[in-house]
């Protein structure tokens, strides 16, 4: 999976029987030393594996590990990554190989995802009780707690956050709020459930959506079962989140403490 233009995330899961097939492969000598590593090849403009990367490298990975965070430092290119076992030899016996991703180029996007499009009322059936008021609301009915949250009628637009239009009778004012993005990646063919509603997995596995996040702490299960229907994972990230505004009267008799302390100390 892809963090942002300088590093990917890696999870696997090996099955013991894959693992004892590849060790089968080894020479009795070549058991000493033996490393488990991810190499990582950059396949950038190639057709991998029918054509050879463009580079690669491993990083050793330690004890027991299931995921590790890989800095590829490289933004807008393409990789694509293998766990395997690195002998003293430098021969590699891989495991199992990933999907392939591109990280994101380091600037403004050219492009616009149509993924992150939806309507009103789908967004607020999938998202509407992260915001407290319960998945039966009417999508006219979330609009308007949004509205009154961000103090300014017509402040909302499904599925993004607008400017907020200035309150007529505060000379000066504030309004701030958050937006959560979860993400993750399954077989492409599973069945993955956001909060209990369905989302479609792209080709590659990945999936993302995008949801409001009020105060408090919110548990946003993400559910899939496997294309046999006999297997169900999940995964239940819980996110908090506490706004603390301060009072402009204790920001001014704050700096005007640190003015005089400056003063005394010169």
């Amino acid at each position: 999976m892809v963090k942002d233009p300088w590093w990917l995330y890696a999870y696997w899961e090996i099955q013991p029987a894959v693992e004892r097939e590849v060790r089968n492969q080894l020479a009795p000598g070549e058991f000493s030393g033996l490393q488990s590593v991810l190499r990582v090849y950059d396949v950038t403009g190639r057709e991998f594996p029918r054509q050879a990367a463009n580079a690669w490298f491993d990083t050793p990975l330690s004890g027991l590990a299931n995921n590790w965070y890989i800095h590829v430092n490289a933004p807008n290119h393409s990789f694509v990554a293998e766990i395997g076992l690195l002998t003293k030899a430098s021969r590699f016996l891989a495991l199992a190989r990933s999907n392939q991703v591109t990280t994101p180029r380091f600037g403004p996007s050219e492009e616009i995802d149509e993924e992150w499009m939806t309507t009103e009322e789908d967004y607020w059936k999938l998202f509407g009780v992260t915001a407290g008021v319960g998945m039966g609301s009417s999508p006219s009915g979330l609009k308007e707690l949004m509205e009154r949250k961000l103090f300014s009628p017509g402040a909302f637009s499904p599925g993004l956050f607008s400017p907020v239009k200035r309150p007529q009778a505060q000379p000066f004012w504030l309004a701030v709020d958050t937006e959560l993005i979860v993400y993750g990646a399954t077989d492409p063919k599973a069945a993955v459930t956001v909060q209990g509603q369905a989302i479609k997995p792209k080709a590659d596995g990945t999936f993302s959506v995008r949801m409001a996040l009020p105060e408090g702490t919110q548990t946003i299960p993400v559910e899939a079962t496997s294309p046999d229907g006999q297997e169900t994972r999940t995964i239940s990230p819980a996110v908090t989140r506490q706004t603390e505004p301060q009072k402009a009267e204790g920001r001014k008799q704050q700096a005007a403490g640190s003015r005089q302390k400056a003063e005394t100390s010169q």
